[in-house]
């Protein structure tokens, strides 16, 4: 019990005590790691939705996908390509909140 705590403890320090700057350290290598991650939850998170209807968790990955592509293109104003991905990510999130709010007006 007392290992688990510890561990879980670690792990929540090495969460809460990233570097801030984490942006200006190879920037898009970084955005490419997180993405690639977020890439496998959304994958998990589309079967769910489609097989169980968890829209909630497909629209908090989609959420968190436009967030960290938003916070790249604001330290790379000038990143074409990623500002249309963030145009497109905002259109598939809202569209995922549309979808949202059917289910939860359904009787």
């Amino acid at each position: 019990m007392k290992l688990r705590r510890w561990l879980l403890t670690g792990l929540i320090g090495l969460i809460v005590t990233s570097p801030a700057g984490a942006w200006e350290q190879d920037d898009r290598s970084n955005y490419n790691n997180k993405m690639a991650l977020l890439g496998v939850l959304l994958e998990g998170a589309k079967q769910r939705a489609q097989e169980n209807g968890d829209i909630e968790t497909l629209c908090l990955l989609l959420s968190i996908g436009t967030d960290v592509t938003a916070n790249y293109v604001n330290s790379a104003p000038n990143n074409q390509q990623i500002n249309q991905r963030l145009v497109a990510m905002n259109r598939d999130r809202n569209m995922c909140f549309s979808m949202l709010e059917k289910t939860a007006l359904k009787p």
